[in-house]
């Protein structure tokens, strides 16, 4: 009998635990959230705005400086934040973006190897890839998988509706098109900056 009660003590406490591990990463990502969207907006706005003055798709390679920037911030402005328990949750949010992150600068690098070696064979012909879509919904599949780590229904359905209206958003725009990038807006303000501002509030409650 004591076994038991022993047992379910034990079994009872491992839950809590993870639960409020869950509790603390949700509530410390609202700020990160809030960040990475407002700067995946912004970049979308101004890589837009030059795009379409200038008519040069060059300038989406800022993406790269949009990462830097972030990770300078995430190192300065939550430094003293409270620490994230390292837990099986907190591990499997790491590992799902930074596979994100591997997966997009992986790919990316793959279409210029590839545009490379068609231009050194003379292959002929139009390199077709919708960079943006797959970035885009991989974007939405990590913030779609965070949810569903947190176990939190507002991020798992943020993400899954902006991604939805930005993949649509996309698919409607013609092939080249700069305004096909202000689909990164709609993903920055639904599916990040809301959550995170949502995942705030109830931190704070």
């Amino acid at each position: 009998m004591e076994n038991n009660l022993s047992a379910e003590n034990s079994l009872r406490l491992i839950a809590e635990t993870i639960e409020r591990s869950r509790r603390t990463i949700a509530k410390n990502s609202g700020k990160p959230l809030i960040l990475w969207g407002v700067l995946v907006t912004l970049f979308s706005f101004i890589i837009w705005g030059l795009w379409t003055k200038t008519g040069s798709p060059a300038w989406n390679f800022l993406w790269f400086a949009m990462s830097v920037i972030g990770f300078v911030c995430m190192q300065t402005l939550f430094r003293n934040r409270e620490k994230v328990p390292d837990t099986e949750v907190s591990r499997m949010l790491g590992k799902i973006w930074m596979w994100f992150g591997i997966f997009a600068t992986g790919f990316f690098a793959l279409v210029w190897v590839a545009w490379g070696v068609r231009s050194l064979t003379g292959v002929e012909g139009t390199l077709s890839v919708d960079l943006s879509l797959i970035i885009l919904l991989m974007m939405g599949l990590g913030g779609t998988l965070s949810g569903a780590v947190l176990e939190n229904k507002v991020v798992t359905a943020s993400a899954l509706i902006a991604t939805t209206f930005a993949a649509l958003f996309l698919m409607v725009m013609p092939s080249g098109s700069p305004h096909r990038i202000l689909a990164f807006a709609i993903l920055g303000v639904f599916a990040l900056v809301i959550p995170g501002v949502i995942l705030q509030k109830q931190g704070k409650e």
